[in-house]
């Protein structure tokens, strides 16, 4: 009995497992989590971007005339989204090429510039 107690021996640990090199998931988890981050910041600061540029301002005035259209204050409703459509034609051209134009001239120039081809003649009389 000896002899076996004599060949017994100690049980030593495992050595510890190393952090690095990560394994394949982990690099997985690190990158996809980058991603979403950086996805994150980008729509971040593209919606704080759009909210300060005329853009997000000139929405902003079209929602507050659209909601003030009643039927006893149609004609100043009109009056001020002409007015609308002109602040936004001189800032996207220049002044002095659409600041004067009236009635007729007015609407052909509008159907011209407008990339969606809207007929401004016909159903743009009102403004």
């Amino acid at each position: 009995m000896n002899n076996l107690l004599a060949e017994l021996y100690d049980i030593e640990g495992l050595d510890g497992m190393s952090w690095w090199p990560l394994a394949w998931g982990w690099w997985i988890v690190i990158l996809l989590s980058f991603l979403t981050i950086a996805l994150f910041f980008t729509y971040y600061y593209r919606k704080r971007m759009f909210k300060r540029s005329w853009k997000h301002e000139a929405l902003k005035q079209l929602s507050a005339l659209q909601h003030n259209l009643r039927e006893d204050n149609a004609q100043a409703t009109i009056a001020e989204l002409s007015q609308f459509i002109r602040r936004i034609a001189m800032h996207q051209y220049s002044r002095l090429e659409c600041a004067g134009l009236e009635g007729k001239v007015w609407l052909e120039w509008l159907k011209t510039h407008d990339p969606n081809q809207f007929d401004w003649e016909r159903k743009g009389q009102w403004l």
